[in-house]
């Protein structure tokens, strides 16, 4: 099994509504689908602004590459360095496509 890793730059959209809640920085690690596993992606990003709500969300990739993710906390969300810190797990498969919702940043 091999193990990618990848950082940068993502917007995070609500799910329900596909509205932008916040811009990120993501550390992710992938794995790639074998002939009996499926690919398998997780990771941590950090935001300036708290959300107020945890669970699914959208993430967009800085290269137009997008997922459904499921944020989490591993205990009270924690403030670092004027960053909130939060933990993710990629649901289903990352692509393209034509979900972009342009527009302000709204509040969750």
């Amino acid at each position: 099994m091999t193990v990618r890793y990848q950082g940068g730059s993502a917007r995070l959209y609500a799910k329900d509504v596909e509205k932008p809640v916040a811009d990120v920085r993501y550390q992710m690690m992938l794995t790639q689908a074998t002939k009996f596993t499926r690919i398998k992606w997780w990771g941590d990003f950090s935001s300036g602004k708290e959300l107020k709500t945890l669970g699914e969300f959208i993430i967009e990739f800085d290269d137009g590459t997008r997922g459904e993710i499921v944020v989490f906390s591993s205990g009270a969300a924690s403030n670092k360095n004027g960053r909130f810190q939060y933990s993710f797990n990629g649901r289903g498969r990352l692509g393209g496509g034509n979900f972009r919702s342009h527009g302000k940043l709204t509040e969750e």
